[in-house]
């Protein structure tokens, strides 16, 4: 059966697109009433595309050490993303579930009726004119007042963060990839390899966010995935973001400082870069028990799970957990424990904590989240 691109995959073909300057990508026209963007714009201002900017902030620069080069003055500016208030509502135990027609839909553990359309996509395994394929969803936030905030891509390259307030209404509301709500459903991140944000959630308002890449003389961080960790720096008791990318060293976890969005090289996963190992996937599944930030590492062999610690994001090997390689979309369970994941067949499986045997919840599909 046809798969979509893995992350690594697609992150490669982003990094092509922006080598050769593409002119112009197509992409499906799923929603006709959410804007354009234009391509050429969100390469060359690339705060235009998150949100509305109005004042810049000056915070102030990043000790250097063995691990993470000079920087420049790391810049803040703020933004306002405006989420509209939505009509889902959702029960404990649902599920959003991508299917292998594109669209996204909540499934219900609390009533015997059929799914709840969210957004109605094109077929991801559709033929294009133009570009890598279709657009797809890859990441949901999850619900901000009743909308669902979600991300896809890769049209245009910058991806774009969707929400929908209904099923008739899908609209785009920043540029981006990786929408996650902080552990308190309170803050939500963007990242990706131009700039990365966080701005309030619940009830939405302003924010602030800061480019990426921009000094020549750093090694450039290729932003895969991004989530959040309770005390991810030891200093302080805050929620902070995390992400995933690589640079020329291979794949790391970058903590991300909560005012300055600076970044820090925090822990290297010994994982070569994508150029090296285009066939590895790597994102974040979800937090362990005790908050441990975890990534899966996917490869011909195995999907293995890598628990981190939140204070540190030290590695815990003696919590790892291995799935066979077959296992996509890998999501722990608001326990920590449980595990939901698909299989090359499109299988939806879960194993609820504490259980040997995995429950079969449909075929079908190419990913699923935990609401």
């Amino acid at each position: 059966m046809p798969q979509p691109p893995t992350a690594a995959q697609r992150l490669v073909s982003i990094a092509l697109a922006l080598t050769v300057l593409a002119a112009s990508c197509g992409r499906s026209d799923e929603d006709a009433a959410t804007p354009s963007v234009d391509l050429e714009a969100s390469m060359t201002t690339p705060p235009a595309t998150l949100g509305t900017a109005t004042t810049t902030t000056t915070p102030g620069t990043t000790t250097p050490d063995t691990t993470t080069p000079t920087t420049t003055t790391p810049t803040t500016t703020s933004l306002s993303i405006p989420i509209p208030r939505g009509d889902f509502s959702t029960h404990s135990g649902d599920l959003f579930v991508l299917g292998l027609d594109g669209d996204l839909e909540i499934v219900s553990d609390a009533s015997a009726g059929p799914p709840t359309l969210v957004a109605d996509y094109a077929d991801p395994f559709g033929p294009v004119n133009e570009g890598p394929g279709p657009n797809v969803i890859d990441h949901v936030a999850g619900i901000v007042d009743g909308t669902v905030v979600f991300g896809d891509c890769c049209e245009p390259i910058s991806g774009s963060i969707r929400v929908a307030t209904d099923s008739d209404v899908v609209r785009t509301v920043a540029g981006g990839y990786s929408p996650a709500l902080s552990p308190n459903g309170t803050l939500l991140g963007i990242a990706n390899d131009f700039q990365i944000s966080q701005t309030a959630a619940d009830p939405m308002g302003d924010g602030v966010f800061r480019s990426l890449n921009q000094d020549p003389r750093e090694s450039h961080v290729n932003v895969a995935d991004l989530t959040w960790s309770s005390m991810a720096t030891a200093a302080a008791g805050d929620d902070h973001m995390v992400l995933l990318g690589w640079d020329d060293d291979g794949w790391w976890l970058f903590d991300v400082d909560q005012t300055t969005l600076d970044l820090t090289r925090a822990f290297q996963l010994g994982v070569p870069p994508v150029a090296d190992a285009p066939e590895t996937d790597l994102y974040f599944a979800g937090h362990g028990p005790d908050a441990e930030v975890v990534v899966a590492v996917s490869d011909a062999t195995s999907t293995r799970l890598r628990y981190f610690a939140p204070t540190t994001l030290a590695e815990l090997p003696q919590l790892e957990r291995t799935l066979p390689a077959s296992a996509s979309s890998v999501r722990l369970d608001r326990d920590g424990e449980g595990l939901l994941w698909i299989d090359d067949g499109g299988v939806l499986y879960h194993l609820p904590a504490g259980e040997l045997e995995a429950e079969r919840l449909g075929s079908g599909h190419l990913a699923a989240w935990f609401v």
